[in-house]
């Protein structure tokens, strides 16, 4: 068993929120800080992740009896459109009433700002309702992200409120060596994202640091890079682990909303590939309710590709997009390892992945039967839980 190390939850995340608002990180408090402004622009996050309510609602009650005019854009990269439900659902009817809720759209080519380009060449198009205010907070969660080395901060502008080619560009960077899960120095999506960032500036960045079942261990605020610093470093220690390889290798991410469609399921293979010995199997956990998710050209590769095919495309910019990228996850296994990927899922999402190179089965039993029958009875077994998260050494 390949699992994070066993955490405690803060008493109560709102007071956490207070405390750290109070006794910041390399900042004022934030009272102080926005002392002067006129606007405010909390960026946020949407449904794959918990819901950020309980850190939303002391920073209201801070900003709002000054008077401020306050906009929460829910920070949605290339993820769908939230529906009106799942929105009341995410953060609550009393705190929706309290100020403006708008949602990012990746391809309005009309509400974006063209500010440059990196020195990596990921243009800087962002949302124009930055300009519209003059205090930018962000508020989100610290975890390992397997593209950018850990999720938050400077991830709720880029890809949170960029353009649909900014995204794109930026995850185009994930072919170079460094792009990996847990690390930041040399990491070239961080890092390009830090560069797309300076143009988009944050002022202050709100986190709470995440275990295994998503409980708030730490609650931290202040200076955004001070700040998101520090959350990774507490993060690394819940999930960072020596693992050796197995014949057969079971992940999964989490449950709801990890596992809310493949293209959030995907992510349990990453570190599957890192331990799964060459010939073996990885068994991938997902209810996948929204089947694929938003991304047509995930689709169209894994059910109409070989794993070869998509692992040599995915290198042509042009034909390059999340999808694609989403595509070549799950083929790589397969490709450098001669590994078998079976997916255990729903039973529509499993008549989605008929004759494609994931296997589906509907049970966690029937798929161990068919991973014996390749690597044989007497076959090591790791079973890698909160997978989208684990950093494997």
């Amino acid at each position: 068993m390949i699992e994070p190390k066993s955490t405690s939850a803060v008493e109560s995340v709102e007071v956490a929120t207070d405390k750290s608002l109070d006794k910041p990180i390399g900042s004022p408090p934030l009272s102080e800080a926005i002392a002067e402004k006129s606007r405010v622009l909390i960026l946020t996050v949407d449904a794959t992740r918990p819901s950020p309510a309980p850190l939303l609602r002391p920073i209201l009650d801070n900003v709002q009896p000054l008077g401020l005019g306050v906009t929460v854009c829910v920070s949605l990269g290339r993820h769908r459109r939230m529906t009106g439900d799942e929105l009341i659902e995410h953060f609550g009817m009393e705190l929706i009433d309290r100020c403006r809720l708008i949602q990012h759209d990746p391809v309005d080519d009309k509400i974006h700002k063209d500010l440059g380009v990196t020195s990596r060449g990921t243009p800087i198009k962002v949302n124009e309702v930055v300009e519209e205010h003059d205090f930018i907070v962000g508020v989100g969660f610290v975890e390992p992200s397997y593209l950018a080395g850990f999720s938050g901060g400077r991830k709720l502008i880029m890809p949170g409120i960029a353009h649909h080619t900014s995204i794109d560009a930026n995850h185009y960077l994930l072919l170079e060596e460094g792009a990996q899960i847990g690390r930041l120095e040399g990491n070239p999506i961080h890092e390009d994202a830090l560069e797309f960032v300076e143009k988009v500036p944050m002022d202050w960045l709100t986190c709470g640091v995440l275990g295994a079942s998503d409980e708030m261990v730490a609650v931290l605020s202040g200076d955004p890079h001070k700040t998101h610093a520090e959350a990774c470093a507490l993060s690394r220690g819940i999930y960072e682990r020596e693992a050796e390889e197995s014949d057969i290798v079971i992940a999964t991410v989490g449950g709801h909303p990890y596992d809310c469609d493949l293209v959030q399921a995907k992510k349990g293979v990453v570190p599957a590939t890192k331990v799964v010995r060459r010939g073996g199997v990885i068994i991938l956990l997902g209810a996948c309710p929204d089947l694929w998710g938003a991304e047509e050209t995930f689709r169209e590769w894994v059910t109409t590709m070989s794993p070869q095919d998509v692992a040599e495309k995915v290198k042509d910019k042009d034909a390059f997009n999340l999808g694609a990228h989403g595509a070549n996850i799950l083929a790589k296994p397969i490709v450098e390892k001669d590994a078998t990927v079976i997916f255990v899922t729903s039973r529509k999402m499993a008549k989605e992945l008929r004759d494609t190179y994931v296997h589906p089965a509907r049970s966690t039993k029937a798929a161990l039967a068919e991973a014996e029958k390749i690597v044989g009875r007497d076959s090591t077994v790791s079973v890698i839980r909160c997978a989208r998260r684990m950093i494997l050494q």
